[in-house]
């Protein structure tokens, strides 16, 4: 059996080993914690794809607006079609009962009869000049970006406002060479419209489409381009929609007119 001073000669000693051992474990501690190094923030990365956001946020709400603003017809344009907003809504009215021609303003921008079916020699009449739409002659204008020399007749035209055209009139006595230039260049090679002088129509140029008109005396315009964007082929305006503008008459007023 130990004696007492053997006992406590061995409690000295495991106490000695543990204080030996504590300044290891708190030594292995500190040696197995992770140093954190704070990084700095990519300021520059976040600017720029912040700025690039904010880009995108533009051209997505600017391309919104496109799209939108080209649903709404130019400012400024006369329309025929009264309280509706275009040719489909009136023709959906009388379809439905809501009104007939004789409620309408203006009845011809709904009647489209071929006026020579029954009689070659018919000659169609107009309200106004040019002409925006009504009954027509049975051959519709060339209108592939036509640019015509001299005046078309008015009952050829007109058809080719039903098939979903647009024809641009200059007054020969206000606008000169170069202004027809200019003029042309808008309309040569462009499918769905022509162009041919009109004598004293009193106003430097005149827009028509089916049921609608714009006229101004600059040539500089921007509502001339905006004219043609909107009409040309314009679904809801058309007044007898995918009919074709090629293989129609490609001569002049003069060129029809009988002789001898």
């Amino acid at each position: 059996m130990a004696s007492k001073k053997q006992t406590a000669s061995k409690s000295a000693a495991k106490g000695a080993v543990k204080s030996a051992e504590k300044p290891k474990s708190s030594q292995a501690a500190r040696k197995g914690r992770a140093v954190q190094v704070k990084q700095p923030k990519p300021w520059g990365l976040i600017l720029t794809f912040s700025a690039v956001g904010v880009v995108a946020l533009g051209l997505i709400g600017a391309a919104v607006f496109v799209v939108w603003d080209r649903s709404q017809p130019p400012e400024g344009v006369t329309t025929f079609y009264g309280e509706y907003a275009n040719y489909s809504e009136v023709r959906d009215a009388l379809a439905d009962g809501e009104i007939t021609e004789d409620d309408l303003e203006y009845p011809w921008v709904m009647q489209q009869t071929h006026v020579d079916n029954d009689d070659p020699a018919a000659v169609p009449t107009y309200e106004i000049a040019p002409p925006a739409g009504g009954d027509h002659l049975g051959a519709w204008q060339t209108c592939t970006g036509s640019v015509y020399a001299a005046a078309i007749a008015d009952g050829n035209a007109v058809h080719s406002l039903e098939h979903g055209a647009v024809w641009l009139t200059y007054d020969p006595a206000l606008v000169d060479g170069d202004g027809i230039d200019q003029l042309a260049a808008k309309i040569e090679g462009r499918d769905y419209s022509l162009m041919s002088p009109y004598a004293d129509q009193g106003v430097a140029v005149s827009m028509q489409a089916w049921g609608v008109q714009y006229q101004t005396d600059d040539l500089n315009d921007p509502l001339i381009d905006e004219f043609l964007d909107f009409y040309i082929q314009n679904a809801d305006n058309s007044a007898e929609a995918n009919a074709t503008c090629t293989g129609g008459v490609a001569t002049t007023a003069a060129d029809q007119a009988p002789t001898g």
